[in-house]
């Protein structure tokens, strides 16, 4: 067998070199560090926007600031994860980003958000100059369609 090697001593050297494996490991590593930011923002930016039946044309690349409030009520400016008390910095923040001379917030708030966090986030807006703030919703075909009524009766049958 060729396992154990002999030193010019003739002492037999039985350590394992761990350098290659140490490499690996490290790939590895880094790998799944890089992914793992893709499986944990995503989720927290899903939300389930509420429908309306009106709606007018997004507005031109590059002159929208998108702020997200989910359900649990996390903000994002931006995919940017940002505190309730740092909302007004990471607006004024994004406004400078931000090319055009009409600049636009667009709020995504899931339709279980609470009310007072999407007013809060309007407000912030407003307080750093930006004016125009729409709020993104869902497209529905009818008028009859999306009422808060009707989900009650589908999730029935």
């Amino acid at each position: 067998m060729a396992l154990a090697r002999r030193s010019e001593s003739d002492g037999i050297i039985s350590d394992i070199n761990i350098t290659p494996l140490t490499d690996v490991m490290l790939v590895l590593l880094i790998i799944f560090m890089v992914t793992a930011t893709f499986f944990v923002t995503e989720p927290a930016m899903k939300v389930n926007l509420p429908p309306a039946v009106t709606s007018e044309r997004e507005p031109e690349q590059g002159s929208e600031i998108t702020v997200i409030v989910n359900r649990a009520g996390a903000l994002f400016v931006d995919e940017r994860q940002v505190m309730p008390a740092d909302l007004v910095q990471a607006l004024m923040a994004a406004a400078k980003r931000v090319q055009g001379e009409r600049k636009v917030v667009m709020v995504r708030g899931d339709k279980q958000a609470a009310y007072g966090a999407v007013i809060w986030v309007m407000d912030a807006a407003r307080l750093v100059g930006l004016r125009h703030v729409s709020l993104a919703t869902a497209e529905v075909s009818g008028p009859t369609q999306g009422l808060p009524g009707e989900e009650a009766s589908a999730e029935e049958q």
